[in-house]
């Protein structure tokens, strides 16, 4: 796998892990779906490194006739929390159909007694600290306390209140967790 480089920050990785810049009549396009014919740079999906090469002009030169940006910087950021939002939805819905997701405190602590392997564990935002503690215990793991609170989770399932659910491996638990990352990076907090 060929590892790509942030041009804000110089951090590397996979390919997955980057949005695609691509010079595109005279501008610089975000290409969110890796398709776009041409030359181009990579940034981390990370509101520091977008917004980090806004504010210089040494992105562009690596492009020919190419100095400007197509779409204003917090469109950018609006989309990319708008995605992640879809996808997370999505990849949530694929987890639950596959039977890798497990929702609910109850359920969650009878299935690590028994022995069943999680890799993620999510908590909402307005989980009460006692479930954290109690369920990094029994499964072992350090849970991610998103910013979506009992209700919106709730939302994404059957309607009621979800206060934590788990991940066992999988490659859908992996994107979902991408994408939950992604959301809670591209919601919280100013740049």
């Amino acid at each position: 796998m060929t590892e790509r480089s942030c041009v804000f920050c110089g951090g590397r990785g996979s390919k997955e892990d980057f949005l695609r810049w691509v010079s595109a009549g005279g501008a610089l396009v975000p290409d969110w779906t890796q398709k776009l014919d041409g030359r181009s740079v990579y940034t981390h999906f990370d509101k520091k490194c977008i917004s980090g090469i806004y504010g210089t002009k040494k992105v562009f030169s690596s492009f020919e006739n190419c100095d400007s940006f197509a779409v204003p910087k917090e469109k950018i950021l609006d989309f990319i929390r708008t995605q992640a939002e879809k996808s997370f939805g999505y990849y949530l819905t694929i987890c639950r159909k596959s039977g890798v997701l497990f929702k609910g405190q109850n359920l969650i602590a009878e299935e690590a007694e028994k022995g069943t392997v999680f890799t993620s564990l999510v908590f909402a935002s307005d989980a009460a600290e006692r479930t954290v503690r109690e369920l990094e215990r029994k499964t072992g793991l350090k849970g991610l306390k998103t910013i979506l609170s009992k209700d919106t989770i709730g939302t994404k399932f059957d309607g009621r209140g979800v206060s934590v659910f788990a991940l066992k491996p999988s490659k859908q638990s992996e994107k979902l967790m991408f994408y939950m990352n992604l959301l809670n990076n591209f919601t919280s907090g100013d740049i």
